[in-house]
């Protein structure tokens, strides 16, 4: 998919808005390898950078493939917008001779080409700066009174990468230790690439900070690269509790809550790795104390439900990313995408992301955000 999508853009873009232009063959060549060559970006990071996933490139190069990619997505749908209306325009002038008549011209192409460059400028900054806080208030039944205020700070999806090293990480750790939490919790992906390449850049890591700890769980890109060794890792040389279809009981004043995790779905890919447990995740946690459960990805949402969580904390989507691309994203998730859900009587809030990945580094209408959330007690 990741391969033939790409090729299927720059197809339609060169047959439907470059090819009928008024211009030399060169000049239509060149475009053709322009346009091709911002579609081959996978080819490009595994071939040159190692891994599609977590190319070794420069991170200059890698917000520029990123900038191209973003503008042959975005002209891509200026074409076909731009289609749609040759049609709707055909269609009435078989009612209407007087229906107005619209050519494509090298002026309309430019002014296609230059909104799309410019947007997908704007996408990719918003992609790569620091994540914004967002703050809210969020009840839950049967949480103990000194539990009312306790401020858990959200992270997800940081994808510390080639484009995003320890300075990232750094800026981050002081952005997050700023806002004073009680507890941090981390849904996943936090990485891209091996131990062996991202240990110095996620370093900084080591700095959160708060009275009841950091704990998390493994999303699928961990997996891709070795997910016992980055849990190993987070965990000896973190400090940052993996919870693996496992939980801890969070103790204040004499009272408890519970905050589970269970094990990401793309264990299912690896023969030697735990799959997903909700029931033994949450075993042995005593009835009346209020479930937070953390699952990187929120499609098994009505599962958590029935098993009797209370709160379900997920990440995985980055918010769909850019407006309409959200619905697809939707799809492949359950039909959740970014922020609250009600499940079956549990709440479901889903991350957009605190960092994203390098296969498609562009956030428009959706930014990254650090999730403060101020527990209360529902009536």
């Amino acid at each position: 998919m990741f391969r033939m999508i790409p090729l299927i853009l720059f197809i339609y873009v060169w047959l439907r808005l470059v090819l009928p232009l008024p211009l030399s063959v060169y000049t239509k060549a060149a475009l053709a390898a322009l346009l091709c060559a911002a579609s081959l970006k996978q080819q490009f990071f595994a071939a040159v950078g190692g891994n599609f996933f977590s190319p070794e490139l420069p991170r200059w190069l890698i917000e520029l493939y990123g900038v191209a990619f973003g503008a042959l997505f975005l002209l891509f749908i200026f074409t076909l917008l731009k289609d749609l209306l040759l049609i709707v325009l055909a269609a009435a002038r078989l009612f209407s001779p007087s229906a107005p008549h619209i050519s494509l011209t090298v002026g309309m192409a430019l002014i296609f080409a230059a909104a799309a460059v410019s947007v997908s400028v704007y996408g990719t900054y918003e992609a790569q700066r620091l994540p914004r806080i967002h703050e809210m208030e969020v009840s839950l039944p049967k949480l103990p009174p000194e539990f009312s205020g306790f401020k858990a700070v959200l992270l997800s999806d940081i994808h510390i990468s080639a484009s995003r090293r320890a300075d990232y990480a750094e800026a981050l750790v002081k952005r997050v230790n700023a806002l004073s939490p009680d507890l941090i919790l981390i849904t996943g992906d936090f990485i891209d690439g091996l131990v062996s390449e991202r240990s110095a850049d996620i370093a900084p890591l080591a700095g959160l900070s708060a009275p009841y700890g950091v704990c998390g769980v493994l999303g699928n890109h961990e997996y891709y690269f070795n997910a016992k060794e980055w849990k190993d890792f987070l965990e000896g040389s973190l400090g940052i509790k993996i919870l693996l279809n496992e939980h801890r009981l969070i103790e204040r004043g004499g009272k408890n809550i519970a905050v589970a995790g269970v094990a990401d779905l793309a264990a299912l890919r690896f023969a030697n790795a735990e799959a997903p447990d909700v029931k033994k995740a949450l075993a042995g946690v005593a009835a009346g104390v209020p479930k937070i459960i953390l699952d990187h990805q929120p499609g098994a949402a009505k599962r958590n439900a029935a098993a009797g969580a209370d709160l379900q904390l997920s990440g995985h989507t980055h918010g769909g990313m850019v407006p309409g691309l959200s619905q697809l994203v939707k799809k492949f998730n359950g039909g959740y995408v970014n922020g609250w859900y009600e499940v079956d009587g549990m709440k479901l809030y889903v991350s957009p992301g605190t960092g994203i990945w390098n296969g498609f580094l562009t956030r428009l209408g959706v930014p990254a955000e650090i999730t403060v959330m101020n527990l209360s007690a529902s009536d």
